[in-house]
């Protein structure tokens, strides 16, 4: 408890320090496009993979002058768990916004740690916590055509490879008993957008609705040992708040995976943002329905936002395990989660925000984030 309470009271420290670290703007004007620079520190703290620190350079800039402007970022980081992880992200608006192209590409790998006590009896003799290491590498590319004003139609690929290392007898039998394998896996979908966002709030949307409605298949064909799919609702809304410059965001998240979807599968909290503070990976199942809302509120005359956010989320499904450690219904039920953070404006005609949140968990998890753009 003790540690947590000094998480929050050096959290606003720790965020004037970063935002003062901050490099210097960088903006160059060629013709009618207009290219900017940013480089920030980003931080995380959370119980599986520890204390972390790294940077995110961003760079926006504009494919033609008649069309959003795009954006690239590119972040590493390394723990106090000797984990890591690298990925670079780029969204792109062209021809006039009748195209996006969104592209990610990353790997990860973490040393993991979850406490099996209540599932290991003292007379095993055995450490009732589970180690294992996680090696992640991805690449997706995704594809959108305006079909009409505000409404997109499109697919997308994506290549996922996992590797898991057991690093103590724990740890082996909880990744038997969750049915838990290495794989490498090609899959394919399909992906209806709505999206209302003007092209100068494509960050920070202060009056929209940005939906996408996805629906992902992994043949075993293509390196899955079993074949599986998923669907996916993403519905975001964004309302003005108590005075005209603040904002209240609010979405609604849906997953529904198929009975033999694998575990690096599965609908997890803290992913996608969704439910912050929760440790990813440590709760999930094949379906999930998720709501969350942040009120945005603005200091006037002042690059800051301060923010405050709550959520809560339904597991079910289970997942493939087996056995007194696994995961098949364990992780099934009801969560929340809140926090409250601090806005950074990091580019101002855009809209763009360096973000550092405290969250907590009905499961008492804690958790800081420190990273650009907002959680959703």
């Amino acid at each position: 408890m003790l540690k947590e309470l000094k998480s929050i009271v050096l959290l606003p420290i720790l965020f004037l320090v970063l935002t003062s670290l901050q490099a210097d703007d960088t903006n160059i004007t060629q013709e009618d496009h207009e290219v900017s620079f940013r480089v920030m520190p980003i931080v995380s703290s959370n119980p599986t993979s520890g204390t972390g620190a790294g940077a995110a350079g961003m760079m926006i800039y504009k494919v033609d002058k008649d069309s959003s402007p795009s954006q690239t970022i590119v972040t590493g980081q390394y723990t106090n768990t000797k984990s890591y992880s690298a990925f670079a992200v780029n969204k792109m608006f062209f021809g006039s916004d009748d195209f996006q192209s969104n592209t990610v590409v990353g790997m990860l790998y973490n040393n993991s740690e979850i406490d099996l006590g209540e599932y290991v009896p003292a007379t095993f003799n055995v450490d009732p916590n589970a180690h294992f290491d996680v090696t992640i590498y991805m690449i997706a590319q995704q594809f959108l055509y305006q079909i009409k004003e505000d409404v997109y139609v499109g697919g997308q690929l994506f290549y996922i490879n996992q590797t898991f290392n057991p690093q103590n007898l724990t740890g082996a039998a909880f990744i038997l008993a969750n049915g838990i394998k290495d794989s490498s896996r090609l899959g394919y979908g399909a992906t209806y957008a709505y999206d209302t966002r003007s092209k100068t709030e494509k960050f920070y949307p202060r009056e929209a609705v940005w939906m996408t409605l996805t629906a992902n298949d992994f043949p075993a064909v293509w390196g899955s040992s079993d074949h599986y799919y998923n669907v996916l609702l993403n519905a975001r809304d964004y309302i003005k708040g108590f005075k005209d410059d603040d904002v209240i965001a609010t979405q609604l998240f849906g997953q529904y995976s198929s009975e033999e979807t694998p575990d690096g599968a599965l609908a997890a909290l803290g992913s996608r943002s969704i439910l912050r503070g929760f440790v990813i990976g440590q709760y999930k199942a094949r379906n999930m329905i998720a709501i969350q809302s942040e009120y945005r509120y603005q200091i006037t005359n002042t690059a800051f936002r301060l923010a405050a956010f709550a959520g809560y989320a339904n597991l079910s499904g289970g997942s493939k395990g087996t056995g007194p450690t696994a995961n098949r219904d364990r992780d099934n039920g009801n969560y929340v989660s809140g926090g409250v953070g601090v806005r950074y404006t990091i580019q101002e005609k855009q809209g763009v925000d360096y973000r550092v949140d405290f969250a907590t968990t009905s499961t008492h998890d804690h958790a800081i984030y420190a990273n650009i753009n907002q959680a959703f």
